[in-house]
Protein backbone atom coordinates (compact mmCIF):
# COMPACT_ATOMS: atom_id res chain seq x y z
CA UNK A 1 0.00 0.00 0.00
CA UNK A 2 1.00 3.99 -0.90
CA UNK A 3 2.62 5.62 2.24
CA UNK A 4 -0.02 7.99 1.08
CA UNK A 5 -2.92 5.85 1.65
CA UNK A 6 -1.71 4.31 4.49
CA UNK A 7 -1.42 7.29 6.50
CA UNK A 8 -5.15 8.37 5.19
CA UNK A 9 -6.41 5.05 6.79
CA UNK A 10 -4.63 5.89 10.22
CA UNK A 11 -6.21 8.71 10.81
CA UNK A 12 -9.52 7.27 10.28
CA UNK A 13 -8.37 5.12 12.92
CA UNK A 14 -7.21 8.16 15.11
CA UNK A 15 -10.61 9.60 14.21
CA UNK A 16 -12.78 6.71 14.71
CA UNK A 17 -11.40 6.39 18.26
CA UNK A 18 -12.41 10.56 18.74
CA UNK A 19 -15.98 9.79 17.34
CA UNK A 20 -16.15 7.06 20.10
CA UNK A 21 -15.19 9.00 22.97
CA UNK A 22 -17.03 11.73 21.64
CA UNK A 23 -20.32 9.45 21.65
CA UNK A 24 -19.61 8.16 25.29
CA UNK A 25 -19.89 11.54 26.57
CA UNK A 26 -23.27 11.94 25.78
CA UNK A 27 -24.08 8.54 26.36
CA UNK A 28 -27.12 6.91 26.93
CA UNK A 29 -29.86 3.54 27.92
CA UNK A 30 -29.92 1.47 24.41
CA UNK A 31 -31.79 -1.37 25.14
CA UNK A 32 -30.99 -4.62 23.21
CA UNK A 33 -33.57 -6.66 25.06
CA UNK A 34 -35.26 -7.01 21.43
CA UNK A 35 -32.04 -7.41 19.56
CA UNK A 36 -32.54 -9.49 16.61
CA UNK A 37 -29.38 -12.34 17.52
CA UNK A 38 -28.25 -12.05 20.73
CA UNK A 39 -24.93 -11.78 22.29
CA UNK A 40 -23.18 -13.10 18.98
CA UNK A 41 -21.22 -10.00 18.00
CA UNK A 42 -23.70 -9.51 14.58
CA UNK A 43 -23.10 -5.97 13.51
CA UNK A 44 -23.07 -3.52 10.25
CA UNK A 45 -26.40 -5.31 9.06
CA UNK A 46 -27.45 -5.42 5.95
CA UNK A 47 -30.77 -7.13 5.30
CA UNK A 48 -31.62 -7.76 1.45
CA UNK A 49 -34.99 -9.99 0.72
CA UNK A 50 -34.52 -12.63 -1.63
CA UNK A 51 -36.81 -15.60 -2.63
CA UNK A 52 -39.59 -13.98 -0.03
CA UNK A 53 -36.71 -14.50 2.80
CA UNK A 54 -35.01 -11.76 4.61
CA UNK A 55 -30.68 -12.51 4.97
CA UNK A 56 -29.11 -10.51 7.11
CA UNK A 57 -25.68 -9.95 6.15
CA UNK A 58 -22.83 -9.00 8.54
CA UNK A 59 -19.69 -8.74 9.70
CA UNK A 60 -18.88 -10.22 12.89
CA UNK A 61 -17.23 -8.61 16.16
CA UNK A 62 -15.01 -11.57 18.16
CA UNK A 63 -15.67 -10.80 21.46
CA UNK A 64 -16.37 -8.00 24.50
CA UNK A 65 -13.19 -6.54 25.58
CA UNK A 66 -11.36 -5.94 22.66
CA UNK A 67 -9.48 -2.70 21.57
CA UNK A 68 -10.16 -2.43 18.88
CA UNK A 69 -12.92 -3.32 16.18
CA UNK A 70 -11.85 -7.46 15.76
CA UNK A 71 -13.71 -9.11 12.96
CA UNK A 72 -12.58 -12.59 11.90
CA UNK A 73 -15.56 -12.95 8.95
CA UNK A 74 -18.58 -12.34 7.70
CA UNK A 75 -21.77 -14.09 8.24
CA UNK A 76 -25.20 -14.41 6.63
CA UNK A 77 -27.99 -15.12 8.44
CA UNK A 78 -31.99 -16.15 6.85
CA UNK A 79 -35.63 -15.86 8.13
CA UNK A 80 -38.65 -15.91 7.57
CA UNK A 81 -40.42 -13.70 9.76
CA UNK A 82 -37.83 -11.23 11.17
CA UNK A 83 -37.53 -12.95 14.80
CA UNK A 84 -36.47 -16.41 13.72
CA UNK A 85 -33.00 -16.35 12.43
CA UNK A 86 -30.98 -19.33 10.74
CA UNK A 87 -26.69 -19.02 9.83
CA UNK A 88 -26.21 -20.19 6.65
CA UNK A 89 -22.86 -19.44 5.89
CA UNK A 90 -19.52 -17.56 6.81
CA UNK A 91 -16.82 -16.32 4.37
CA UNK A 92 -13.61 -16.35 5.83
CA UNK A 93 -11.00 -13.67 4.87
CA UNK A 94 -8.70 -16.42 4.00
CA UNK A 95 -10.89 -18.15 1.65
CA UNK A 96 -10.46 -14.96 -0.52
CA UNK A 97 -7.48 -12.95 -2.30
CA UNK A 98 -7.19 -11.27 2.02
CA UNK A 99 -5.95 -14.28 2.89
CA UNK A 100 -5.59 -14.59 7.23
CA UNK A 101 -7.47 -10.87 8.57
CA UNK A 102 -8.61 -9.85 11.43
CA UNK A 103 -10.80 -6.69 10.56
CA UNK A 104 -13.48 -8.03 8.05
CA UNK A 105 -15.65 -4.73 7.68
CA UNK A 106 -18.79 -3.98 6.65
CA UNK A 107 -20.81 -6.03 3.73
CA UNK A 108 -23.43 -6.06 1.84
CA UNK A 109 -25.57 -8.25 -1.77
CA UNK A 110 -27.35 -8.30 -4.19
CA UNK A 111 -29.07 -10.40 -6.78
CA UNK A 112 -29.02 -10.13 -10.69
CA UNK A 113 -29.52 -12.84 -13.17
CA UNK A 114 -30.04 -16.13 -10.39
CA UNK A 115 -26.73 -15.31 -8.93
CA UNK A 116 -25.78 -13.84 -5.08
CA UNK A 117 -22.84 -10.76 -5.29
CA UNK A 118 -21.60 -10.56 -1.65
CA UNK A 119 -19.09 -7.52 -1.30
CA UNK A 120 -17.06 -7.33 1.62
CA UNK A 121 -14.49 -5.12 3.47
CA UNK A 122 -11.30 -5.03 3.92
CA UNK A 123 -10.68 -3.34 7.05
CA UNK A 124 -10.96 0.95 6.01
CA UNK A 125 -8.17 -0.50 2.46
CA UNK A 126 -10.26 -1.80 -0.04
CA UNK A 127 -13.11 -3.91 -1.55
CA UNK A 128 -13.77 -7.87 -2.78
CA UNK A 129 -16.92 -9.29 -4.22
CA UNK A 130 -18.07 -12.89 -3.78
CA UNK A 131 -20.40 -15.08 -6.17
CA UNK A 132 -22.89 -18.05 -5.11
CA UNK A 133 -25.87 -19.44 -6.46
CA UNK A 134 -27.58 -18.86 -4.16
CA UNK A 135 -28.41 -16.64 -1.33
CA UNK A 136 -27.41 -19.21 0.94
CA UNK A 137 -24.17 -19.50 -0.18
CA UNK A 138 -21.57 -21.26 -0.95
CA UNK A 139 -19.84 -18.00 -1.74
CA UNK A 140 -16.60 -17.92 -4.01
CA UNK A 141 -14.22 -14.97 -4.39
CA UNK A 142 -14.97 -14.04 -7.70
CA UNK A 143 -12.13 -11.87 -9.00
CA UNK A 144 -9.08 -12.97 -7.08
CA UNK A 145 -8.52 -9.37 -5.74
CA UNK A 146 -10.33 -6.57 -5.21
CA UNK A 147 -13.02 -4.85 -7.03
CA UNK A 148 -12.38 -1.69 -5.27
CA UNK A 149 -8.33 -1.91 -4.76
CA UNK A 150 -7.13 0.73 -2.33
CA UNK A 151 -5.50 2.93 -4.51
CA UNK A 152 -8.43 3.46 -6.93
CA UNK A 153 -9.91 6.54 -5.29
CA UNK A 154 -8.91 9.53 -3.06
CA UNK A 155 -10.71 7.73 0.06
CA UNK A 156 -10.41 4.85 1.51
CA UNK A 157 -12.25 2.06 -0.64
CA UNK A 158 -14.52 0.44 1.85
CA UNK A 159 -17.73 -0.11 3.55
CA UNK A 160 -19.45 -1.11 0.04
CA UNK A 161 -22.79 -0.61 -0.51
CA UNK A 162 -24.94 -2.01 -3.85
CA UNK A 163 -27.89 -0.67 -5.11
CA UNK A 164 -30.40 -1.42 -8.07
CA UNK A 165 -32.22 1.09 -9.51
CA UNK A 166 -35.95 0.98 -10.86
CA UNK A 167 -35.01 1.75 -14.28
CA UNK A 168 -35.98 -0.76 -17.11
CA UNK A 169 -32.73 -1.82 -16.87
CA UNK A 170 -32.24 -2.46 -13.44
CA UNK A 171 -29.05 -0.77 -13.07
CA UNK A 172 -26.66 -1.88 -10.48
CA UNK A 173 -24.46 0.74 -8.57
CA UNK A 174 -21.72 0.03 -5.81
CA UNK A 175 -20.88 2.89 -3.39
CA UNK A 176 -18.65 3.50 -0.76
CA UNK A 177 -16.15 5.32 1.27
CA UNK A 178 -16.34 8.45 4.29
CA UNK A 179 -16.62 12.04 4.44
CA UNK A 180 -14.33 12.92 7.03
CA UNK A 181 -11.34 14.87 6.91
CA UNK A 182 -12.34 16.59 3.97
CA UNK A 183 -13.02 13.09 1.77
CA UNK A 184 -15.89 11.86 0.42
CA UNK A 185 -18.32 9.19 -0.58
CA UNK A 186 -17.73 7.48 -4.56
CA UNK A 187 -20.35 5.89 -6.87
CA UNK A 188 -19.73 3.96 -9.99
CA UNK A 189 -22.21 1.61 -11.96
CA UNK A 190 -21.70 -1.82 -12.29
CA UNK A 191 -21.62 -4.04 -15.49
CA UNK A 192 -23.94 -6.66 -15.95
CA UNK A 193 -21.00 -9.02 -14.15
CA UNK A 194 -21.82 -7.00 -11.30
CA UNK A 195 -18.10 -7.72 -10.39
CA UNK A 196 -16.67 -4.96 -12.57
CA UNK A 197 -16.93 -1.34 -12.52
CA UNK A 198 -18.88 0.42 -16.01
CA UNK A 199 -17.75 4.02 -14.99
CA UNK A 200 -14.62 5.72 -13.70
CA UNK A 201 -16.20 6.37 -9.63
CA UNK A 202 -17.79 9.96 -9.04
CA UNK A 203 -17.55 11.93 -5.85
CA UNK A 204 -21.27 12.25 -4.43
CA UNK A 205 -22.30 15.57 -3.18
CA UNK A 206 -23.81 15.68 -0.35
CA UNK A 207 -22.76 19.32 0.96
CA UNK A 208 -20.60 17.95 3.86
CA UNK A 209 -23.30 17.70 5.99
CA UNK A 210 -22.20 15.04 8.12
CA UNK A 211 -18.49 13.56 8.86
CA UNK A 212 -18.92 9.42 8.70
CA UNK A 213 -18.93 6.20 6.64
CA UNK A 214 -21.56 3.60 6.59
CA UNK A 215 -23.50 4.89 3.33
CA UNK A 216 -26.18 3.30 2.03
CA UNK A 217 -28.81 4.29 -0.25
CA UNK A 218 -33.03 3.25 -0.78
CA UNK A 219 -35.63 4.95 -2.78
CA UNK A 220 -38.97 6.23 -2.67
CA UNK A 221 -41.26 7.96 -5.51
CA UNK A 222 -38.55 8.73 -7.37
CA UNK A 223 -36.47 10.50 -4.55
CA UNK A 224 -32.96 9.32 -3.67
CA UNK A 225 -31.98 8.67 -0.05
CA UNK A 226 -28.87 8.65 1.13
CA UNK A 227 -27.60 7.40 4.91
CA UNK A 228 -25.12 6.78 6.78
CA UNK A 229 -24.04 6.13 10.44
CA UNK A 230 -26.08 7.83 12.99
CA UNK A 231 -28.98 7.85 11.01
CA UNK A 232 -27.71 10.71 8.89
CA UNK A 233 -29.93 11.27 5.47
CA UNK A 234 -30.02 13.55 2.60
CA UNK A 235 -32.26 13.32 -0.55
CA UNK A 236 -31.77 13.97 -4.41
CA UNK A 237 -33.81 13.26 -7.37
CA UNK A 238 -30.66 12.02 -9.01
CA UNK A 239 -28.67 9.12 -8.32
CA UNK A 240 -25.48 11.44 -8.42
CA UNK A 241 -27.03 14.29 -6.75
CA UNK A 242 -25.85 16.67 -5.67
CA UNK A 243 -28.13 15.83 -2.31
CA UNK A 244 -29.76 17.94 0.16
CA UNK A 245 -29.18 17.29 3.77
CA UNK A 246 -32.30 16.72 5.48
CA UNK A 247 -31.40 15.27 9.15
CA UNK A 248 -31.46 12.41 11.49
CA UNK A 249 -33.98 9.44 11.18
CA UNK A 250 -33.56 9.28 15.14
CA UNK A 251 -31.70 10.70 18.04
CA UNK A 252 -31.64 7.04 19.12
CA UNK A 253 -27.97 5.78 19.02
CA UNK A 254 -27.50 3.44 15.88
CA UNK A 255 -25.09 2.45 13.31
CA UNK A 256 -24.66 1.15 9.98
CA UNK A 257 -28.06 1.71 9.17
CA UNK A 258 -30.18 -0.15 6.19
CA UNK A 259 -34.02 0.20 5.46
CA UNK A 260 -35.55 -1.91 3.25
CA UNK A 261 -39.06 -2.79 1.77
CA UNK A 262 -41.19 -6.37 2.35
CA UNK A 263 -44.85 -7.58 2.69
CA UNK A 264 -45.41 -3.64 2.02
CA UNK A 265 -44.08 -2.66 4.87
CA UNK A 266 -40.65 -0.54 5.08
CA UNK A 267 -37.94 -1.47 7.89
CA UNK A 268 -34.71 0.07 9.11
CA UNK A 269 -31.82 -2.38 10.60
CA UNK A 270 -29.27 -0.95 12.46
CA UNK A 271 -26.45 -1.74 15.45
CA UNK A 272 -26.18 -0.76 19.00
CA UNK A 273 -23.42 -1.61 21.79
CA UNK A 274 -24.61 -4.41 23.45
CA UNK A 275 -22.57 -2.81 26.53
CA UNK A 276 -22.05 1.20 26.34
CA UNK A 277 -18.63 1.09 27.84
CA UNK A 278 -17.61 -1.32 25.13
CA UNK A 279 -17.78 0.72 21.84
CA UNK A 280 -15.97 -3.02 19.97
CA UNK A 281 -19.16 -5.53 20.69
CA UNK A 282 -21.90 -5.03 18.94
CA UNK A 283 -25.71 -6.66 18.21
CA UNK A 284 -28.39 -5.60 15.53
CA UNK A 285 -31.57 -4.71 15.88
CA UNK A 286 -34.84 -3.61 13.10
CA UNK A 287 -37.50 -1.11 13.76
CA UNK A 288 -40.50 0.44 11.45
CA UNK A 289 -39.52 3.43 9.29
CA UNK A 290 -42.44 5.80 8.09
CA UNK A 291 -42.23 8.95 5.70
CA UNK A 292 -44.16 11.92 6.44
CA UNK A 293 -46.17 13.92 3.84
CA UNK A 294 -42.58 16.32 3.28
CA UNK A 295 -40.83 12.81 2.48
CA UNK A 296 -38.45 13.43 5.83
CA UNK A 297 -38.05 10.06 7.53
CA UNK A 298 -39.51 8.64 10.80
CA UNK A 299 -38.39 5.96 12.80
CA UNK A 300 -40.29 4.11 15.12
CA UNK A 301 -39.16 4.90 18.65
CA UNK A 302 -41.14 2.80 21.01
CA UNK A 303 -40.81 -0.53 18.56
CA UNK A 304 -37.03 0.01 18.61
CA UNK A 305 -36.68 -0.29 22.60
CA UNK A 306 -40.10 -2.23 23.07
CA UNK A 307 -39.51 -5.89 25.17
CA UNK A 308 -40.42 -7.24 21.42
CA UNK A 309 -39.22 -5.98 17.99
CA UNK A 310 -40.89 -5.96 14.77
CA UNK A 311 -43.29 -8.84 13.68
CA UNK A 312 -44.14 -9.60 17.61
CA UNK A 313 -46.99 -7.50 19.60
CA UNK A 314 -47.40 -8.04 23.40
CA UNK A 315 -51.37 -6.69 23.83
CA UNK A 316 -50.12 -5.24 27.09
CA UNK A 317 -48.85 -2.60 25.26
CA UNK A 318 -51.81 -1.16 24.79
CA UNK A 319 -52.72 0.85 22.05
CA UNK A 320 -51.05 -0.73 19.14
CA UNK A 321 -50.50 1.48 16.33
CA UNK A 322 -51.80 0.58 12.71
CA UNK A 323 -48.56 0.69 11.23
CA UNK A 324 -46.79 -1.47 13.30
CA UNK A 325 -47.92 -4.26 11.14
CA UNK A 326 -45.39 -6.93 9.36
CA UNK A 327 -47.31 -6.79 6.25
CA UNK A 328 -50.10 -5.57 4.52
CA UNK A 329 -52.06 -6.13 1.08
CA UNK A 330 -51.65 -4.38 -1.65
CA UNK A 331 -52.99 -0.65 -1.91
CA UNK A 332 -52.56 0.19 1.82
CA UNK A 333 -50.37 2.59 2.43
CA UNK A 334 -48.95 4.18 5.94
CA UNK A 335 -49.73 8.33 6.11
CA UNK A 336 -48.90 11.01 8.42
CA UNK A 337 -51.70 12.27 10.69
CA UNK A 338 -52.70 14.35 13.49
CA UNK A 339 -51.31 12.26 16.03
CA UNK A 340 -48.50 10.53 14.44
CA UNK A 341 -49.35 7.78 11.33
CA UNK A 342 -52.21 5.79 10.17
CA UNK A 343 -53.03 3.02 7.46
CA UNK A 344 -54.94 4.45 4.46
CA UNK A 345 -56.21 3.16 0.97
CA UNK A 346 -58.38 0.45 2.71
CA UNK A 347 -61.18 -1.04 0.71
CA UNK A 348 -63.13 -4.41 0.33
CA UNK A 349 -60.82 -7.63 1.10
CA UNK A 350 -57.96 -5.07 2.64
CA UNK A 351 -55.96 -6.84 5.13
CA UNK A 352 -53.18 -6.07 7.86
CA UNK A 353 -51.40 -8.88 9.66
CA UNK A 354 -49.62 -8.71 13.12
CA UNK A 355 -48.27 -12.14 13.63
CA UNK A 356 -47.42 -13.75 17.59
CA UNK A 357 -49.41 -11.49 19.47
CA UNK A 358 -49.21 -12.57 23.19
CA UNK A 359 -50.43 -11.45 26.90
CA UNK A 360 -53.91 -11.61 26.02
CA UNK A 361 -56.74 -11.79 28.35
CA UNK A 362 -59.03 -14.75 27.57
CA UNK A 363 -61.98 -13.70 25.15
CA UNK A 364 -61.47 -10.06 24.74
CA UNK A 365 -62.73 -6.79 23.76
CA UNK A 366 -60.91 -5.02 20.82
CA UNK A 367 -61.40 -1.56 20.34
CA UNK A 368 -60.23 0.18 16.98
CA UNK A 369 -59.91 3.94 16.37
CA UNK A 370 -60.85 4.94 12.72
CA UNK A 371 -61.78 8.33 10.83
CA UNK A 372 -62.55 8.89 7.50
CA UNK A 373 -61.97 10.50 4.17
CA UNK A 374 -64.56 12.59 3.66
CA UNK A 375 -67.37 14.02 5.70
CA UNK A 376 -70.53 11.34 5.45
CA UNK A 377 -73.98 10.72 7.10
CA UNK A 378 -74.20 8.26 9.45
CA UNK A 379 -74.56 4.75 8.05
CA UNK A 380 -72.20 1.70 8.31
CA UNK A 381 -69.16 2.44 6.32
CA UNK A 382 -67.79 -1.70 6.44
CA UNK A 383 -67.36 -4.49 8.83
CA UNK A 384 -63.51 -5.55 10.56
CA UNK A 385 -62.77 -9.13 10.70
CA UNK A 386 -60.98 -10.18 13.19
CA UNK A 387 -59.33 -13.19 11.84
CA UNK A 388 -56.25 -15.93 13.11
CA UNK A 389 -53.20 -17.28 11.14
CA UNK A 390 -53.97 -15.46 7.82
CA UNK A 391 -56.84 -13.62 6.19
CA UNK A 392 -58.29 -16.74 5.47
CA UNK A 393 -57.84 -18.11 9.40
CA UNK A 394 -60.90 -18.72 11.43
CA UNK A 395 -63.00 -15.74 12.52
CA UNK A 396 -62.91 -14.60 15.70
CA UNK A 397 -64.76 -11.60 15.99
CA UNK A 398 -66.57 -8.87 13.57
CA UNK A 399 -66.98 -5.53 14.54
CA UNK A 400 -69.27 -2.79 12.63
CA UNK A 401 -68.23 0.62 11.77
CA UNK A 402 -70.31 3.54 11.49
CA UNK A 403 -69.50 6.64 9.75
CA UNK A 404 -70.62 9.59 12.50
CA UNK A 405 -68.04 12.39 11.75
CA UNK A 406 -66.10 14.30 9.95
CA UNK A 407 -62.29 12.84 8.95
CA UNK A 408 -60.71 15.11 11.38
CA UNK A 409 -62.55 13.54 14.23
CA UNK A 410 -61.31 9.73 15.17
CA UNK A 411 -64.44 7.52 16.48
CA UNK A 412 -63.81 4.19 18.55
CA UNK A 413 -65.92 0.76 17.93
CA UNK A 414 -65.40 -2.37 19.66
CA UNK A 415 -66.55 -6.15 19.21
CA UNK A 416 -65.50 -9.31 21.71
CA UNK A 417 -63.68 -11.98 19.99
CA UNK A 418 -63.63 -15.79 20.83
CA UNK A 419 -59.84 -16.05 22.09
CA UNK A 420 -58.16 -17.90 24.34
CA UNK A 421 -54.72 -16.35 26.13
CA UNK A 422 -51.97 -17.99 24.03
CA UNK A 423 -49.45 -16.63 21.36
CA UNK A 424 -51.41 -16.04 17.86
CA UNK A 425 -51.30 -14.33 14.66
CA UNK A 426 -54.11 -11.81 14.10
CA UNK A 427 -55.17 -10.76 10.94
CA UNK A 428 -57.67 -7.67 10.40
CA UNK A 429 -59.62 -8.30 6.99
CA UNK A 430 -61.63 -5.30 5.92
CA UNK A 431 -64.74 -5.26 4.26
CA UNK A 432 -67.51 -3.13 2.62
CA UNK A 433 -68.18 -1.29 -0.69
CA UNK A 434 -65.93 0.13 -2.64
CA UNK A 435 -62.47 1.61 -1.76
CA UNK A 436 -61.75 4.48 0.93
CA UNK A 437 -63.36 2.77 3.88
CA UNK A 438 -62.14 3.99 6.72
CA UNK A 439 -58.36 4.84 7.80
CA UNK A 440 -57.33 2.83 10.73
CA UNK A 441 -55.17 4.90 13.68
CA UNK A 442 -55.01 2.42 16.39
CA UNK A 443 -56.60 -1.09 18.16
CA UNK A 444 -56.18 -1.88 21.94
CA UNK A 445 -57.56 -5.16 23.53
CA UNK A 446 -58.81 -5.02 26.73
CA UNK A 447 -60.21 -7.58 29.66
CA UNK A 448 -63.89 -7.85 29.83
CA UNK A 449 -65.11 -6.82 33.23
Amino acid sequence: MNPKKMNTILRINILAVVVVSTLDLCAQNVSIENAIIKHQGVCDPHIRIFNDTAYLFSSHDYGKGEPIYRMDDWQIFKSADLVNWEKVFVLKPEDTFIGAWKECYATDAAERDGKYYLYFSQQQIQTGVAVADSPDGPYKDALGKPILPANLTPTADYDPHVFIDDDAAKTPYLLWGYTVLGQDYYIARLNDDMITLAEKPRKIDIGKAWENDAIALHKRNGIYYLNSHQGEYATASTIYGPYTYRGQVSKLWQDHGNFFTWHNQTFYSYGVRENWDDPFYRTSKITYAYYKDNGDIVLDEFIANANYGVGQYDARWGKIQAEWFFAASDGLSVSENASGFEVRGISNGSYLIYPKFKHFAENPRLTFCVSFADVRKEYTVGTIEIRQNSHRGRLLGKCKIKSVSDRNTNNVFSCKLKLQPQETDICLVFKGKGGGLMRLDWFEFTAEE
